[in-house]
């Protein structure tokens, strides 16, 4: 007969385990905000966490929150507004008829969207509208698409706003934005500069000849354009200014979001219904459930192998800051890459030392480049694939393996090369 700690474990396990695997399978098509919900609901049932502990996560993620709430009402509104559309065009200009050099550009403006509004924009605005440039310029759209999301992935190491990941540790560990910024910038420059390299070998076939050049059009509503762009550069702004002023980035977000949306809305440039329709509310749902069910798996004791492994690697040379993001990217293809980084967050709370952080800069890179191996691996990258399917490009779950398993290798070396030097340079 099992003790109680043993039973406790045994529950705990099962309820995060099995939360996870209906996220991913999404059994008749439910959705993962569901059986995060769901899951949950049933760690706080089965008394794994308290009501009081789901106050403190509410507490914990509160700004992370409001920055997803900001950055999505933003991106909603620079999508209303064509500043996306404008940028693809853009593109297709500065390529000069080129397709390796439409491709290159797809591969810069991915990037920037990625690094300044998120990997979710990249995947859920970008995808569409790259798909929409190239078959309107007659060429195969199964490179492209897959550059957005390996961008997607790859590019969110730059910033902390980046990537969901990258927010969960800023947060926990409260990281400093310009230091994180200054830490991850060569490692991200690497990633991706090796993602471009493998991907012109993989596709090199698709990628050669020429295209017709066209003009960029002009934006129907020149204000709104503007607006949204001075929307964008703000809130960057406010993004580096916030240590300095004393404010969260968090309130940054929401606050430019919020004026930008409010503003488009109140001079009937987009409806309010609109706008609420483009923001993933179930995406909230979905990372308090997580968490609830992560903590009740903390509190029962399941996630201190993380730490113990990581504590095990320790150190910064380059072989410790290889194992421990490759423990990190493995594990994301396993169990996603969200819960992977609530396990890494959980774990070396208890080892990192005061203000060096290396090896939770060696986890993220494991938790954002990592997910590029498996369709499984990163939500944005479910998210892509269901768009992607939707205009007829069939991917399937092996297809995208032996993509992942031929770039994924080198473009996690190369960051962790780049991470092994900035760590020298600027410390964790």
């Amino acid at each position: 007969m099992l003790d109680g700690g043993t039973a406790t474990g045994v529950v705990a396990g099962v309820i995060l385990f099995g939360t996870l695997a209906l996220i991913l399978t999404r059994p008749k098509d439910i959705g993962e905000s569901v059986w995060a919900a769901l899951g949950g609901t049933l760690a706080v049932v089965a008394g794994l966490v308290s009501v009081r502990e789901v106050g403190e996560i509410l507490w914990e993620t509160h700004d992370a929150l409001l920055l997803l709430l900001g950055m999505m009402a933003l991106s909603a509104a620079a999508e209303k507004a064509g500043f996306f559309s404008w940028a693809a065009a853009l593109s297709a200009r500065a390529g000069r008829g080129s397709v390796r050099g439409l491709y290159l550009m797809v591969f810069l403006v991915g990037t920037v969207v990625t690094a300044v509004l998120s990997l979710d924009a990249t995947a859920i605005v970008l995808t569409p509208i790259v798909y929409g440039m190239v078959v309107k310029l007659r060429l195969r759209p199964l490179p492209f698409v897959f550059a957005c999301t390996y961008t997607a992935n790859t590019a969110s190491l730059f910033l902390p706003v980046s990537n969901l990941t990258n927010l969960l540790a800023y947060n926990a560990f409260d990281l400093d934005f310009a230091r994180f910024g200054m830490v991850m910038f060569l490692p991200a420059v690497l990633a991706v500069a090796a993602n471009v390299a493998v991907f012109f070998f993989i596709f090199r076939g698709d990628l050669n000849g020429y295209y017709e050049q066209t003009e960029p059009p002009e934006a129907e509503n020149r204000p709104f354009f503007r607006l949204a762009a001075v929307g964008v550069g703000g809130v960057l702004a406010a993004f580096f200014l916030s240590p300095v002023l004393g404010f969260s980035i968090g309130l940054a977000a929401l606050v430019g979001g919020a004026v930008v949306a409010l503003l488009a809305v109140a001079l009937g440039w987009m409806r309010f219904g609109e706008l609420a329709g483009d923001i993933s509310w179930g995406l909230f749902v979905l990372v308090v459930g997580l968490f609830v069910v992560v903590r009740g798996a903390e509190d029962a004791g399941l996630t201190a192998f993380v730490g113990a492994g990581m504590a095990a690697i320790g150190g910064d040379g380059f072989l410790a800051v290889l194992g421990v993001a490759t423990g990190a990217a493995l594990g994301s293809n396993v169990v996603n890459n969200v819960p992977m980084t609530l396990l890494v967050v959980n774990g070396a709370g208890s080892i990192v030392g005061d203000g060096d952080f290396g090896v939770v800069y060696a986890a993220l890179i494991g938790t954002n480049v990592g997910p590029n191996l498996t369709i499984v691996g990163s939500l944005a990258t479910l998210i892509w694939l269901s768009i992607v399917r939707g205009r007829g490009v069939e991917v399937g779950a092996l297809d995208y393996l032996k993509i992942g398993l031929i770039s994924t290798p080198p473009i996690l070396l190369s960051a962790v090369f780049g991470l092994w030097v900035s760590l020298r340079l600027f410390g964790g």
